[in-house]
């Protein structure tokens, strides 16, 4: 049963959104907390930048198995406490790294922080489902989405500042501290974020009919299609991201550090877009039609910004336009994945298919990255927008599974 809305409860709503945003941009802080320090950490321990990328490499691909789990115990012992939890490993792993004597014990502690890393998707989008007025289900998504953009863009300034200051074990040191700073203030606040008491058949769960349950789950076809959406997604959000600069750089025959200032103008209208998109997902229930219609404008967008060679000057608005049109799908997308998620199965459903962030960003490297081997770094940035096309029938998949009544599905098998 839906409680009522009051004004007593949408300041509570609003608190727990606070506070699930502030939480889950700290773990994007964490996610990009090395890259900025790599000429430090090469200085000290004279490794070469493949070695390095093996750092960060490992940290995605456990966060990525991880985070297909990790649902079933969100669901099983609630958001609160799984969040509180990995916030907790996260953050200890990130303090353990200020005090490695010797470069390989940087991978085992990427591991536990790539796990630790996991639980935020599916404890996040538990907790807000559970928390939040479904009337502002639209906005507490944004919001959330939002604060993951800025701990990207934060990341960057703040820990390579302290960084060079004050040495990368002391900055990343701090950033432990904060962490565990956060995941005890996550653990406490239970009533804030709510005890998330599993329901009467999820408790009688046994590790049989939850291995039932998810291997359920995994074959299902719209829970498929959704990895798939949540895979593009993140395979041309990196694309922009990791090989945008460049392209422009070759394209325009710039500095490569003018030619990033495109890909922070994309973030700004990211996070921007990201804002707007709560509102207009809260106002239909056409979410298909938003992220469509999004993700249509960003291919335009993007592709004018090569297309016709326009000064880099505009190739900077188009670049924001760009980032603000496909922030406005965010919302809409992560409804469209609730509305598949089974009773009971939250976590499980947004940790299964969120997953497909992970692997998507380890795969955009390996596709686009081709073009510029091969001296077409116009092909990068085409290769992003024809993904952005190819989102929208995943999308009209999803939509048609969640409008067939999937979110109906029985969790587990007779």
């Amino acid at each position: 049963m839906i409680e009522a809305d009051s004004p007593a409860r949408r300041q509570r709503d609003y608190a727990v959104i606070g506070a699930v945003g502030l939480v889950h941009s700290t773990s994007h802080v964490f996610q990009f907390c090395l890259p900025p320090m790599f000429p430090l950490l090469q200085e000290e321990f004279g490794m070469g930048f493949a070695a390095l990328g093996s750092v960060v490499a490992a940290f995605y691909l456990a966060s990525g198995l991880g985070q297909a789990f990790v649902g079933i115990f969100v669901d099983r012992w609630g958001g609160r406490r799984v969040l509180a939890a990995g916030m907790a490993l996260l953050a200890s792993a990130i303090l353990a790294m200020a005090f490695v004597p010797a470069f390989w014990m940087f991978l085992p502690l990427a591991v536990l922080a790539g796990l630790g890393n996991s639980v935020f998707h599916p404890a996040d989008f538990a907790i807000l489902a559970s928390r939040v007025h479904p009337s502002r289900t639209g906005r507490a998504f944004s919001i959330h989405a939002f604060g993951g953009t800025i701990g990207y863009v934060v990341s960057p300034l703040l820990l390579a500042a302290l960084g060079f200051w004050l040495g990368w074990r002391t900055a990343l040191a701090i950033g432990g501290i904060y962490g565990l700073v956060q995941a005890a203030f996550v653990y406490l606040a239970r009533d804030l974020l709510g005890e998330a008491a599993p329901t009467a058949a999820a408790a009688k769960e046994g590790i049989r009919e939850v291995a039932a349950a998810f291997g359920k789950l995994l074959v299902m076809p719209a829970m498929l299609a959704a990895f798939v959406y949540l895979t593009m997604t993140a395979m041309s959000s990196s694309g922009v991201q990791t090989f945008a600069a460049a392209s422009l750089a070759a394209i325009h025959g710039i500095e490569f550090r003018a030619a990033t200032l495109a890909v922070t103008l994309y973030l700004v209208g990211n996070a921007i877009g990201i804002l707007a998109g709560g509102f207009v997902a809260d106002a239909t229930d056409r979410h298909d039609q938003v992220a469509a219609a999004g993700l249509i404008a960003a291919a335009l967008l993007l592709a004018s910004s090569v297309a016709f060679t326009p000064p880099f000057a505009a190739v900077l608005v188009l670049f924001a336009a760009t980032g603000m049109a496909v922030g406005i799908t965010s919302a809409a997308r992560d409804i469209l994945v609730k509305k598949l998620a089974p009773p009971g199965a939250t976590g499980r459903t947004f940790g299964l298919v969120y997953s497909g962030f992970d692997i998507g960003s380890m795969l955009a490297p390996l596709l686009l990255g081709w073009f510029l081997d091969h001296g077409w770094p116009e092909g990068t940035l085409y290769g992003i927008a024809v993904a952005f096309v190819a989102t929208i029938l995943v999308i009209r998949i999803v939509d048609s599974f969640a409008r067939a009544g999937y979110s109906h599905a029985p969790r587990t098998s007779p």
